[in-house]
């Protein structure tokens, strides 16, 4: 009897120290998933809000160095397929400058030859070029016959054309759009127009009342007597068809180009 006695304390006395803590040890194991979701938000907000500047720098020079080969390939793939259209326009007409840029063109009007020329050298020299019927100097306005002088580039090249090549010039300058606005020849917004496209280093408008078109070339399947013995073109310079293959070496888009 004494003996059950002691045992019934003994147990009362255990559960009497761990009534403010019922639950045993052994029985952690067993919480719910769930209980993470039962945290109250206040023990959130409650943490400092200088953390961010408590991690450790290590842990950002842990970052492995060759984390950008990791980026998966569907994410290159995903680069929209037409982004080539969306190029603006202007920089396909741009004129770049010539790879050899030292390389350019005298168009000697008086003597009828071009001399290719590598700063003040003479490389090599065309004679019996053709000009316009009017002959040479300043251009008036389209359909005048007139090869103007003054300083262009080579904009464009035509190796179709009915001219056997063409090496298209940037005419009209903004010197000679400053001439015919002048003149009331063109309007203020052409003046604008050309005036941009020369700051712009792309092939300026050629549908002006100063007109277009002017360029380099050869006969094509022309009769090489009346190139020989007249100036036949519109405004144009013209040599023969060898002529414009054997120049054609030293031109490229962006060739400077001095008429006088």
């Amino acid at each position: 009897m004494l003996r059950i006695c002691i045992l019934l304390c003994c147990g009362f006395f255990s559960f009497a120290v761990n009534a403010d803590n019922p639950v045993p040890v052994n029985v952690f194991g067993s919480i719910p998933a769930n209980a993470v979701s039962r945290v109250p938000v206040s023990a959130v907000s409650s943490v400092p809000a200088n953390i961010v500047n408590r991690v450790p720098v290590s842990a950002v020079s842990s970052v492995p160095a060759n984390i950008v080969n990791r980026v998966p390939v569907s994410a290159v793939s995903s680069v929209p397929a037409n982004i080539v259209n969306r190029v603006p326009v202007s920089t396909v007409s741009s004129v770049p400058a010539n790879v050899n840029s030292s390389i350019w063109l005298l168009v000697d009007t008086k003597a009828h030859k071009i001399e290719v020329k590598k700063g003040e050298q003479t490389l090599e020299t065309l004679n019996g070029i053709a000009i316009g019927r009017k002959g040479a100097g300043l251009k008036g306005h389209r359909g005048d016959d007139i090869t103007p002088y003054g300083n262009y580039r080579i904009g464009w090249v035509g190796e179709k054309s009915n001219f056997h090549k063409f090496f298209g010039l940037t005419y009209p300058s903004k010197q000679d759009a400053e001439i015919a606005l002048k003149r009331g020849v063109i309007s203020q917004s052409d003046y604008l127009s050309i005036a941009a496209a020369e700051q712009l280093n792309v092939t300026p408008p050629q549908n002006t009342p100063l007109g277009g078109q002017i360029g380099i070339h050869g006969i094509g399947a022309g009769d090489i007597r009346v190139h020989q013995a007249f100036d036949w073109t519109h405004g144009c310079i013209a040599l023969t068809n060898s002529q414009i293959d054997q120049l054609s070496q030293w031109l490229d888009t962006g060739t400077v180009v001095k008429i006088k």
